[in-house]
């Protein structure tokens, strides 16, 4: 037969074990939440690393493209190395190389450089699926990127240039990683 003694220590004992499973609890939440946090990436984290190939429309032709993203600079910077070629101009490839830095508040700035000789500012903001980058100068010419990561797998990319003060999409394609 329990003593009353033994019944209070029984209360007690549960009463601390209920505070203990609850701070363990509380404690596995915020590491959670804290590990989500760390190891979620946002797009660049996302594309970087791997060599993209797509299909797609440039200037009314269909062209095939290539892109590349990689952190550069101690992971300070990210740079795409990209090119496109239109199938009825296959003598030509237009290359270019873009370096991008993401501020803390998400802004993007950086700096684009491409094979007509042409380098121009880039600004823009990321978030974990999506690039939205504003380019060019008025001296040069004016535009507007937008990467899309559909899935894990796939990168909707859409340009537009400014052309008397309206955007016009002037490409888009779909790429895959090339693995």
């Amino acid at each position: 037969m329990k003593t009353g003694a033994d019944i209070n220590s029984f209360t007690v004992l549960k009463t601390e074990n209920n505070k203990i499973m609850k701070r363990t609890g509380l404690f596995l939440l915020i590491c959670f939440i804290g590990f989500q946090t760390i190891f979620a990436q946002d797009f660049f984290g996302k594309v970087s690393g791997n060599l993209w190939e797509g299909t797609g429309e440039l200037l009314g032709s269909e062209a095939t493209f290539r892109m590349e993203w990689e952190q550069i600079l101690d992971g300070k910077f990210y740079q795409l190395s990209f090119q496109n070629q239109r199938e009825e101009s296959k003598e030509f490839i237009f290359k270019a190389i873009g370096v991008y830095k993401k501020n803390e508040d998400n802004l993007i700035s950086g700096t684009w450089f491409d094979s007509r000789g042409f380098s121009f500012p880039l600004k823009g903001e990321v978030s974990s699926d999506k690039l939205i980058i504003f380019w060019g100068s008025p001296e040069l010419e004016e535009g507007k990127t937008i990467y899309t990561i559909k899935n894990d797998s796939t990168i909707s990319v859409e340009d537009y240039i400014l052309k008397d003060g309206e955007l016009i999409k002037f490409g888009n394609a779909n790429y895959a990683p090339n693995d």
